[in-house]
């Protein structure tokens, strides 16, 4: 056959590129660190959000109140 790709197999390679994905699974148990000055706290994973400009981002809960907020993925780390 020729180096002739058509439309449709044109937009189905396109639709196949990935971005970065995220590095903690919905329902993971995380530690979440503010600042330098914080101690850490857990949270468990309840949504996964798209960049905001500075990098992944996710909808954490907290274990212990059931406070909610949003943080970038490099303010968490895996629970143990």
């Amino acid at each position: 056959m020729s180096d002739y790709i058509d439309a449709r197999e044109r937009f189905r390679r396109a639709k196949t590129v990935t971005g970065p994905t995220h590095k903690f699974d919905v329902g993971s148990h995380v530690a979440y660190k503010a600042g330098p000055s914080t101690e850490r706290s857990f949270f468990r994973v309840t949504r996964h959000l798209p960049d905001g400009g500075q990098g992944l981002q996710y909808r954490i809960r907290s274990e212990r109140d059931g406070q909610e907020r949003v943080c970038t993925e490099n303010a968490l780390e895996r629970s143990t």
